[in-house]
Parts: structure tokens; C-alpha cells; sequence
């Protein structure tokens, strides 16, 4: 699995591409674990038994057990990320979460009038997983949130913590189920025609189809990463998210003749 590409690679150069670069030139990036980071891995947890929310009889209180149970276990699921945390930040975090409650709640309850409680059962419940996903084949590998049996067929889930398009699904999560679908048919030898992106923060569902230009796209920047890789630098879009970006401190500005090819 040397020279595979991570589907998180093509996530991290749809968002800039120097974030692949510095990645593989071994730099790691600086983070600050804020109330809101450790928030969203809180919820992250949490969605991985929304389905006990919805079989349960007081929806508000059963999330509010989710999330006790979220934030007393953070530190022990996220050890690495989380090591030596001050408990306010996790209290801080705790607080952020619960100011969210009643939004979950109204979002899967729309999700059950919109899907159906059996259709959403089957979203919210997930199938024994492998940990990665890889293509021999294509030397990519990845590994979704959740693995499906939608409609007999196996299907791709991610869970978002950020926030949900008031329509579809953002272009990012669209292309990573893409990926994740393209990993599922060459281990299976089966057609995946659809994938699901959970909106945790909103108890939002939402299936989407795997299209054809979607499966190039992927391709085409699988080969953008491995020329990445191996040691050409690309450009800074216009629209990078530096005052986010844990590499901020090692990114270099200035233009390359090699990084107008991406």
C-alpha cells in the first residue's frame, strides 16, 4: 500500500492542495483542540446511535444519555488527539453539544417523515466493517463512517459534524462517497449506485446518487495527488481556508513553474 492514494488526500486537496503537500513532506500540522473540535468529535460519537433515538420513546432524553455517555468517553476513544486535555474544554464542549439538542431532534424527525422509521433504521445502523477499504487495482483506499444494505445493495456513509446545504450534499462529502463507492465495487465486484451523508449537527440524512463525472473527477484527482506526492508543489487557491489550516506556518506563497499544471 505504498503508492496508494487515501480518499482523505483527495478530501485535503479539494479543500487546498499544499495540505497534501506539506503532508507528505512529513510536516505535521498544528492544531489547537478548541471546545468546538473536541464538539464535533462529540457528536460524531453520538451519531453512531441515533438509531436508539429513534426507536426511543423521549427522543430528548435519549439524546441527552448519547451525549453523557459522548463526552465521558471522548478521552478514551480520541486518546491521541485528546491526551492531556483540560476538562473545561470537554465541559465547554459538553455545553456546545446540548445548546444543539432540540435541532438533532427536530432534524431526525424530519428525516423519519421524510424516509420512513425503517428506512432510517437502516441508515442509522451499520454493518460489520473493515477498518480500510483498499483497491490493489487502483491503489486507492479509504474507509466510510458506516457500511449499508440499502435496497440489497452495499452502500457508503459518511458522517459530517460541520454544517448541512439546504439542499443535497456539499461537493466535498459528494466526491468522497464516490470514492468510497469505487472502493466497495472492486472489493465486491458489485455495482454501488448510491451513498449517504449523515449531517450529525442537524440530524440530517441524505442519499446520493453515484454519478458518472463523479467517478472521473475522482480519478482525475487521485493522479493530482500522487504528482503532489511526489514532490511538486501546487498552487494556493484564491479561496484556501488558511486561518484554519494547521500547515499555515510551513506554507510557502510564492508560484512555482511546476505548480501551474494544477
Amino acid at each position: 500500500m505504498e503508492d496508494h492514494v487515501r480518499v482523505s488526500d483527495i478530501n485535503n486537496y479539494l479543500k487546498c492542495p499544499r495540505k497534501v503537500y506539506y503532508t507528505y513532506q512529513g510536516h505535521e500540522p498544528i492544531r489547537t483542540v478548541t471546545p468546538s473540535y473536541v464538539a464535533a468529535l462529540i457528536i460524531k460519537e453520538m451519531a453512531q446511535d441515533y438509531a436508539d433515538v429513534v426507536t426511543s420513546e423521549d427522543m430528548g432524553s435519549s439524546l441527552q444519555s448519547l451525549l453523557d455517555i459522548s463526552a465521558q468517553q471522548i478521552t478514551i476513544i480520541y486518546r491521541n488527539e485528546l491526551s492531556d486535555i483540560d476538562p473545561e474544554i470537554i465541559s465547554q464542549a459538553t455545553s456546545e453539544v446540548r445548546s444543539h439538542l432540540d435541532e438533532v431532534m427536530n432534524g431526525i424527525q424530519a428525516s423519519m417523515a421524510a424516509l420512513g422509521v425503517d428506512r432510517l433504521l437502516d441508515i442509522f445502523t451499520s454493518l460489520d466493517v473493515e477498518s480500510i477499504l483498499y483497491s490493489e487495482k487502483l491503489s486507492i483506499s479509504g474507509s466510510p463512517d458506516r457500511l449499508l444494505m440499502l435496497d440489497g445493495c452495499l452502500t457508503p456513509s459518511v458522517i459530517r459534524t460541520g454544517k448541512a446545504p439546504l439542499s443535497g450534499v456539499w461537493k466535498n462529502d459528494r466526491l468522497r462517497l464516490t470514492a468510497l463507492s469505487i472502493l466497495l465495487e472492486d472489493k465486491h465486484d458489485s455495482a454501488v449506485m448510491k451513498g449517504v451523508v449523515e449531517y450529525a449537527r442537524y440530524g440530517i440524512v441524505r442519499e446520493v446518487p453515484i454519478r458518472r463525472a463523479d467517478r472521473r473527477k475522482v480519478l482525475t484527482l487521485a493522479g493530482r495527488v500522487r504528482k503532489i506526492r511526489d514532490g511538486r508543489l501546487p498552487d494556493r487557491p484564491d479561496d484556501a481556508p488558511c486561518d484554519y489550516c494547521g500547515h499555515v506556518e510551513h506554507c510557502q506563497v510564492t508560484q512555482t513553474l511546476a505548480s501551474r499544471f494544477f
